[in-house]
């Protein structure tokens, strides 16, 4: 398997469509659907304070928490 077909933080296989492995997929996508609810449930919710709250539960998975790592080092890196 090349490099350009794992996800490099876990060298497992990207999905065809996604930059993700199937874990980190899912991952993604449960932490993309909670937001609304989320952001109800605190009012003016930024996605990076969305972010860390996430971060700091002992109930976020390690996929969960490898994943918003990894957006926000991509969001820092698209700044520059």
């Amino acid at each position: 398997m090349s490099n350009s077909e794992q996800f490099p933080l876990c060298e497992r296989r990207k999905e065809r469509s996604s930059e993700f492995c199937s874990l980190h997929e899912s991952a993604l996508e449960k932490i993309s659907s909670a937001y609304p609810t989320w952001g109800r449930g605190y009012g003016d919710l930024t996605q990076d304070a969305y972010y860390d709250k996430l971060e700091s539960l002992n109930e976020t998975g390690r996929a969960a928490k490898q994943v918003i790592q990894y957006l926000k080092d991509k969001q820092l890196n698209s700044v520059d």
